[in-house]
């Protein structure tokens, strides 16, 4: 088996809960080197993983060599993964791929033409019980609606959960420069004429990225967005027409502060309900429960299943190794992550004629 030398860009919450710490365990990989603008973080992950490179420009960790594939876990991607790709280096970039999709054309076409493998980490597509219920759906002849439905809930609940290690030292020029970046590109992929959109993009974006993936993995893509309405710049509903008589209700709202996670994906057939409920993201193998309700010989019956107690986020790292490795197709290519930004911007765009509230 071949270890591979990884560097992660971006050492904040999610990689302390989840990436960090499998990255570490894995047997597949070699935790190489670390860059983050916090001084103060990367010092705390270096010391707690025995990682001696660490950088505080990513540039200059892709100079330094040595890496086999980086994980880009920041909210700014650009810059990052496309230095990456262009040294040759394989990239694991989190959701979402991009605000603006010109950038994530760059993206795409720059893997392509590196050879390299860009993967988007839509952790949930790597769920063992997502991965039941698409089976359960698929067989689903006469599937109608598809109903997705993302409240979130608190945020907060992996503070409680592990030790956590905050960045109280970033310079608040290098603050500005990347929320600025951000901004400029959320801009940009909207457009002239869609600017009091932009906190409403963001939102549906940086929650409801993963609800996208899920969505393409079990329909593919729509042929239109029939509907779409946001009462506020944090909450959103939408329809979209998949073809054959098929449909797909979207509700997102990440206003929620509930103490449970509140986030399901319902197909409903004629003879069959299979309902997807995923657990808390920031929480380690807690399995996500799948229920399906039938009728049988007149009677209802309802079965509750739990596929497995694996992680999501450990076995997006174990496919990652096998499409490098191996050669496997990617479960979760940069391409789909670009359609994904486009579709995302399709359901804000159709949202305009709707009155938005701050």
């Amino acid at each position: 088996m071949k270890k591979l030398r990884v560097g992660v860009v971006g050492v904040g919450k999610v990689a302390q809960i989840m990436h960090l710490p499998f990255l570490s365990e894995l047997p597949q990989y070699e935790l190489a080197a670390l860059c983050d603008v916090s001084p103060q973080l990367l010092r705390a992950m270096g010391e707690r993983y025995g990682v001696e490179r660490r950088y505080l420009d990513y540039a200059e960790m892709i100079r330094a060599g040595g890496l086999d594939c980086i994980a880009v876990l920041t909210m700014d991607h650009p810059g990052p993964v496309l230095a990456a790709l262009e040294a040759g280096i394989h990239v694991l970039v989190e959701k979402p791929l991009c605000f603006d999709p010109a950038d994530g054309r760059r993206m795409v076409e720059t893997a392509r033409r590196k050879g390299v493998q860009l993967m988007v980490g839509y952790m949930k597509r790597y769920d063992p019980g997502y991965a039941y219920a698409a089976e359960l759906i698929r067989e689903m002849a006469d599937m109608r609606l598809l109903r997705v439905h993302d409240f979130a809930g608190d945020f907060r609940i992996g503070d409680a959960m592990y030790t956590l290690e905050g960045a109280s030292d970033i310079p608040p020029e290098v603050l500005k420069e990347g929320q600025a970046r951000v901004a400029a590109s959320v801009r940009a992929g909207l457009g002239a004429g869609y600017e009091d959109l932009a906190a409403l993009y963001q939102s549906f974006l940086m929650l409801c990225s993963h609800d996208l993936a899920v969505m393409r993995g079990l329909l593919g893509a729509p042929q239109r967005v029939l509907h779409s309405d946001a009462p506020s710049d944090k909450a959103l509903l939408a329809l979209l027409d998949y073809g054959e008589g098929r449909r797909c209700a979207v509700e997102m709202g990440m206003w929620a502060g509930y103490s449970w996670w509140d986030e399901q994906v319902v197909a409903y057939g004629r003879e069959r309900i299979v309902t997807i409920a995923f657990k808390n993201p920031y929480a380690q193998y807690v399995p996500t429960v799948v229920q399906s309700r039938h009728t049988e010989h007149g009677k209802p019956v309802e079965a509750r299943t739990v596929a497995s107690c694996e992680e999501a986020f450990r076995n997006e790292w174990l496919h990652f190794h096998e499409v490098i490795t191996t050669g496997v197709p990617l479960r979760t290519p940069g391409e789909d992550g670009l359609a994904d930004v486009e579709l995302a911007l399709q359901i804000v765009r159709a949202a305009q004629a709707k009155e938005v509230s701050h």
